[in-house]
């Protein structure tokens, strides 16, 4: 009988929290979620240290934020810096930890640069940087983000005896320079043959074999979607009728009285002057690509059932950060600090029966899972500045986590803009390095259309975020800080 518990941390890449059932959505299909988040706890406030990645995805591994474990880019294919995205390899990672645990990564990795899963003890996948196993493979596929030496997923659809998924109706951007990644397209093959049901087919045999040698396992499961581009086979690609999608909110951005880098990415990736008819048939994408992972986590919950795993399992579902997908006329992320990027989907089924209430509104973070798994290992994690176990939390110990504002971060990504962000629950501040700030007040505007950053009658709270967001970058030793403090006055 296995002792400890099983820990799985299901992670999508780029899921808005609010284009989720389970967050409220109308319209997205995610009956699996859903599920899940009946069993166990979704989080309202959950957040990612910086909306990028690589270096989201190393906070999680290292629990701590991106400047202080080294990866601030991402490590892609094209865009090398000036140093590796490496994490610092003075610092401990989550393998750490776990003593006795069979540890096993699938899917997605762009954490180390250098380094694959298997340099930090895992089994599994060895995709390196973002390792997109569609690209290079997929007929008439543009984007190009391929997974270096080794390819599974091609070899996986050998074995399963598919023809090699083409690719067509691709839409891309009205930017002529930047034509070399599909908002979204159609996929001709089965459902069956899709990189999310190739992952759910892994996770059940690498789970099903230390389920028979008696291992309790960590089990970090990364889908690569819904990422754009939404590439998605029938009947997803026609699940979703595109005039059933609301307009954004924030969709009629004027981009005034906004750093004018915000709509220099919008118009880098041809968004900029798209009507909503348009936006409309990528978002139907969007959510079906949602709905295709959203299936196949389902075909691997149903197995932990059927296997007696499931109640004996911590199981985590969340993203790296989100997606924009139209609102503020903008789409994916990058140097833009909205909650439509930030703030992540978080749902939490601890092992047996719920011990607290099935809706938490606590600032958490996503590298605060770094701990936690630790925690729940019954191993003591290693002293942090800013990570917190949800253990106590979860498990009822403690109900608050004493936080009363969430600290982001972002330096590069096609482009270098430093940018810090505090967030408390009625006001963001934003740090802009290169440019003005930005200031929103959350109540009266939650789609962050209206910069209140020169508005005299907001001047003593904006000091006050001055103070606060100054306060954790001194803390958190954060190389912006003495340049911040010497304009603190002035900005």
């Amino acid at each position: 009988m296995i002792a400890k518990p099983n820990i799985i941390y299901i992670l999508v890449d780029q899921q808005r929290f609010d284009m989720l059932g389970a967050y409220g959505n109308k319209v997205v299909k995610t009956p699996n979620i859903d599920r899940l988040r009946e069993d166990g706890i979704l989080f309202t406030n959950a957040y990612t240290p910086t909306a990028l990645c690589g270096p989201a995805r190393t906070s999680l591994f290292t629990g701590c934020i991106p400047t202080t474990h080294g990866v601030t880019r991402n490590a892609e294919k094209g865009f090398s810096g000036k140093e590796n995205a490496d994490p610092d390899p003075n610092l401990p990672v989550i393998t750490d930890f776990l003593e006795g645990y069979e540890k096993i990564y699938l899917g997605k990795w762009h954490i180390a640069e250098t380094k694959l899963p298997r340099d930090y003890g895992f089994i599994g996948h060895n995709f390196a940087h973002y390792g997109f196993p569609g690209s290079g493979l997929y007929k008439n596929l543009v984007f190009d983000q391929g997974p270096g030496e080794s390819n599974e997923y091609r070899d996986w659809l050998k074995k399963k005896d598919f023809d090699i998924p083409e690719v067509s109706e691709q839409f891309f951007g009205n930017n002529p320079n930047l034509q070399s990644q599909e908002l979204r397209a159609k996929l001709d093959c089965p459902e069956a043959a899709t990189i999310p049901a190739f992952l759910a087919d892994e996770a059940i045999v690498y789970t099903g074999k230390a389920a028979e040698e008696k291992k309790a396992f960590l089990l970090l499961l990364n889908f690569w979607g819904p990422h754009t581009p939404c590439m998605i086979p029938e009947p997803y690609y026609s699940m979703y009728d595109p005039l059933s999608i609301p307009e954004d909110p924030a969709f009629n951005e004027s981009f005034l009285n906004k750093p004018v880098h915000q709509k220099h990415i919008s118009q880098m990736w041809g968004v900029n002057n798209l009507p909503w008819e348009e936006w409309q048939k990528i978002i139907a994408r969007y959510f079906g690509y949602i709905s295709l992972i959203d299936y196949q986590i389902g075909r691997y919950i149903d197995y932990l059932k059927e296997q007696k795993l499931y109640d004996k399992s911590l199981i985590v579902f969340t993203a790296d950060h989100g997606d924009a997908m139209g609102s503020n006329k903008l789409i994916e992320k990058g140097s833009f600090m909205y909650d439509t990027s930030y703030n992540i989907p978080l749902i939490i089924k601890q092992p047996g029966e719920r011990k607290t209430a099935g809706i938490c509104d606590e600032f958490v973070y996503l590298h605060d899972l770094f701990p936690t798994a630790i925690e729940s290992a019954g191993e003591t994690p290693p002293s942090l500045d800013q990570a917190k176990s949800l253990l106590p939390l979860i498990q009822g110990d403690v109900k608050s986590m004493d936080r009363d504002y969430v600290y982001g971060q972002f330096t590069a990504h096609f482009s270098e803009f430093n940018q810090r962000m505090i967030r408390t629950r009625k006001y963001k501040f934003i740090f802009n390095s290169p440019t003005f700030g930005e200031l929103y007040n959350l109540e009266k505007d939650p789609y962050e259309l209206i910069n209140c950053i020169d508005n005299p009658d907001y001047r003593e709270i904006k000091k006050e975020l001055i103070e606060q967001l100054l306060h954790e970058m001194k803390k958190l030793k954060d190389p912006l800080y003495g340049w911040f403090h010497r304009i603190r006055d002035v900005y």
